[in-house]
């Protein structure tokens, strides 16, 4: 997902009235008052805003020839409205990220894309007490059994197809035996820790660590 950088400037100048020109709109007269020119025409600030500024997305007022714009895909802000949705840090001077409708800053774009919870699909954080397996990560506490809800956790247990079952389930549901010592034949994989994720615990059926 690309960043973006703010449009160029509006297409319009603020500046003081030498001349003998009127207010396109009210007809004032504007000489020796701060005017704005727009597409060759001349107008005093009240009118400006009322007629020709272009309305702020965030908080819906109008952005006067005196406010600092800042416009995207053509939809516009004031400078100071133009935050990040999730943290609303000030975005007007920093590189962004448009995702959904939504302007976000780096950091929290980076937060939104990372792994959720195949439990209970909130976020994973670094550092928490989460388990791996096969790509996919859970909470510990939303690693549960497919058939009793108890929460596995690190504890054994054993895949099948997409759902999984703690060792006691197993057993019941599915365990084929050695005719001669009676354990089963299926070994539940092994927890390992993630050497490049503190806090995570992923599951393998190889002898070595990941």
């Amino acid at each position: 997902m690309a960043s973006h950088r703010h449009s160029g400037p509006s297409r319009y100048k603020v500046g003081t009235m030498a001349e003998k020109f009127d207010c396109h709109y009210c007809r004032d007269p504007l000489q020796g008052k701060k005017y704005v020119e727009k597409d060759g025409h001349h107008c005093c600030l009240k009118c400006f805003d009322k007629f020709c500024a272009n309305t702020c997305v965030d908080c819906r007022k109008p952005i006067g020839a005196d406010s600092k714009e800042v416009h995207y895909k053509n939809r516009y802000w004031h400078d100071t409205c133009f935050r990040c949705a999730k943290c609303l840090h000030p975005l007007a001077s920093e590189t962004f990220v448009a995702k959904d409708n939504k302007i976000l800053c780096n950091k929290c774009t980076t937060r939104e894309d990372s792994l959720k919870c195949k439990g209970c699909f909130k976020q994973i954080v670094a550092g928490d007490q989460n388990v791996e397996y096969k790509g996919t990560v859970w909470h510990k506490d939303c690693f549960t059994c497919s058939n009793c809800k108890q929460v596995i956790g690190t504890g054994s247990f054993f895949p099948k197809g997409e759902d999984f079952y703690c060792a006691t389930c197993h057993e019941a549901k599915f365990a084929k035996h050695c005719v001669k010592c009676n354990k089963g034949l299926v070994k539940a994989p092994v927890w390992w820790p993630m050497k490049d994720n503190p806090g995570t615990t992923t599951a393998s059926t190889a002898k070595n660590a990941p």
